[in-house]
């Protein structure tokens, strides 16, 4: 059976440099219009890029110690000689969530704080539910925040 995205108006994009990674569209029970003009949709899509930032650092770290040798010696030579920029081609990653077709939010990353290998075999299949739960409470909120310091949003 094939599943009709159309009435799937809501979508969240990851993108890197530009270039789709993962989109998935998905349902929003009781969506308040009020949250696309409040700072809880910025937090929502601060929440939605932390949960992808853990787990590229979940991936470092497990990357990291999978190639660890304590027992290599270095010398000071050695060690001066790795150093370099490692923002001097930055990669960005881009979270964007959609209503409508419409991006509401984006939020933009950088991809550089993780080594080549975890920023380029991008895996957050395990975490698309709860990237989506994380949006999903937060289109759904009764009360929002309207303005900020003054002004309206």
């Amino acid at each position: 059976m094939k599943k009709n995205y159309e009435n799937l108006p809501y979508e969240f994009l990851l993108l890197i440099n530009g270039k789709p990674i993962v989109g998935r569209n998905f349902q929003v029970k009781g969506f308040n219009v009020d949250s696309l003009r409040s700072i809880e949709l910025k937090e929502t899509i601060d929440e939605a890029a932390a949960v992808i930032e853990n787990q590229f650092q979940l991936k470092s770290e497990a990357y990291l110690w999978r190639y660890y040798n304590p027992y290599l010696s270095q010398t000071s030579e050695e060690v001066d000689g790795l150093k370099k920029d490692v923002y001097e081609n930055e990669d960005f990653f881009t979270l964007q969530i959609k209503v409508k077709g419409r991006v509401v939010a984006q939020k933009i990353f950088s991809g550089n704080d993780y080594p080549p290998k975890v920023r380029y075999d991008v895996d957050i299949r395990s975490i698309i539910p709860e990237i989506i739960a994380t949006i999903q409470n937060g289109l759904t909120l009764k009360k929002y925040t309207k303005e900020y310091c003054g002004y309206t949003l």
